[in-house]
């Protein structure tokens, strides 16, 4: 009797069991029909490009444990080097992506060790090879950063990893601290790639450098790519590199490689010295005296109008920074703009600001302002006459120029 219950009890659980099977298949098929549809209907769509289209794709068919295809990834990597920040809010309104430990896990399956990487520059060739003589005039821009002293072994390599190296000058047993990157970016067409890094410890001496970038400029030649100028900061090893390459105040131009090259120091980090120099003390051109003390007087005037202010991108930041806020170009540009000219001298006519520099001190900010402007051209047509390109017929961009070197 005992044995017959549990032989009906099994049996039950049994027909359940296969009901739930043939609900599972049932939907199953559907699901295969409804993905099968979708497939179609994307197959037939035209889509603008291979991105948008698999958007569409991970949205619509996507599903947990599936693997993503190459467009996908690549479309999921591209948005998280742009921004990560957007990627995240992207993934957080419940847009279908791969979760950033994901992508973090594919990069770190490249490995791109300090110097120059044979294979990464073949396929800049390749991408070159497409290019009009135009587009292949490009610049060099080279920097420093601070970096975290870690001395980590990669098994996937079989290479400890932190110590300087500066291929080809071989590597040290000295932790690095500094990691100097090289950029490659177009003169006409707005693209760029960093073309190599190397590790130091105390960062690159002139010397070492030279040799890097002279090396740096026969890889840009052997891609195809036409270097036209070196732009960096006015660093101390830089002004040595400059004064190794024949770099002179009258002609700042050197050939390397055959290449004619210009060597420039950047603009931003000009004006961010001259930010600098005004924080610490006045300064006297000719019979003019600047002070930076007009600009936080006119600043403080300015935040007490409860109506309207005319310096509203200024902040503390601007007129108290701090050493890493002093390093910022952002903050100096602002300061060297129209607007703060424009204030200054607005409350030099309300007569809220007396002081006998501080015209002075708003007529070199504009000039200042006018200057990085004819310095900082990138359309063919503008609006402000300062921001459009240097030709014969826009005579007022060598003025300012010209008034800029001879003030």
């Amino acid at each position: 009797m005992l044995q017959e219950k549990l032989n009906n009890g099994m049996r039950r659980q049994l027909k359940r069991k296969r009901t739930i099977i043939q609900c599972l298949r049932k939907q199953n098929n559907k699901n295969i029909t409804k993905n099968i549809s979708i497939q179609k209907f994307l197959n037939q769509s035209q889509f603008h490009s291979i991105n948008s289209k698999a958007l569409i794709t991970m949205q619509m068919l996507h599903k947990n444990r599936k693997p993503w295809s190459s467009a996908e990834k690549k479309f999921a990597l591209s948005i998280f080097y742009k921004s990560p920040s957007t990627y995240k809010y992207m993934r957080k309104s419940g847009i279908v992506l791969h979760g950033e430990s994901t992508l973090r896990r594919w990069l770190k399956s490249i490995h791109f060790l300090p110097g120059f990487n044979k294979e990464y520059l073949y396929h800049i060739k390749l991408k070159v090879s497409e290019m009009s003589k135009s587009d292949k005039k490009c610049i060099i821009l080279h920097d420093e950063i601070s970096i975290m002293t870690v001395i980590k072994y990669n098994k996937s390599i079989d290479l400890i990893e932190g110590f300087e190296d500066l291929i080809p000058l071989g590597r040290t047993s000295k932790e690095a601290k500094h990691a100097l990157v090289i950029m490659v970016r177009g003169l006409y067409k707005n693209w760029k790639f960093p073309l190599c890094y190397f590790l130091a410890k105390n960062g690159v001496n002139g010397n070492n450098l030279s040799i890097l970038i002279k090396e740096s400029v026969k890889c840009i030649l052997d891609v195809g790519l036409l270097p036209t100028a070196i732009v960096c900061d006015q660093g101390t090893q830089n002004q040595k590199l400059f004064k190794l390459l024949g770099s002179t105040e009258v002609n700042p131009i050197t050939e390397i490689h055959g290449q004619k090259i210009h060597l420039l120091y950047g603009i931003p980090h000009l004006i961010k010295s001259l930010r600098n120099n005004l924080i610490t003390g006045n300064i006297q051109i000719k019979n003019k005296i600047i002070s930076f003390g007009d600009v936080i007087k006119t600043y403080e005037i300015d935040m007490k109008n409860n109506t309207a202010r005319e310096m509203c991108k200024l902040t503390p930041a601007h007129i108290s920074p701090n050493p890493f806020q002093k390093m910022s170009c952002k903050l100096e540009i602002q300061i060297f703009s129209n607007s703060v000219s424009a204030a200054i001298k607005t409350c030099i006519q309300t007569g809220e600001l007396r002081s006998n520099t501080a015209k002075d001190t708003a007529d070199f900010l504009l000039l200042i302002n006018n200057a990085f402007d004819a310095c900082n051209i990138k359309n063919l047509y503008d609006i402000n006459l300062n921001r459009r390109p240097l030709n014969p017929n826009n005579k007022h961009i060598f003025e300012i120029i010209k008034k800029t070197i001879s003030e």
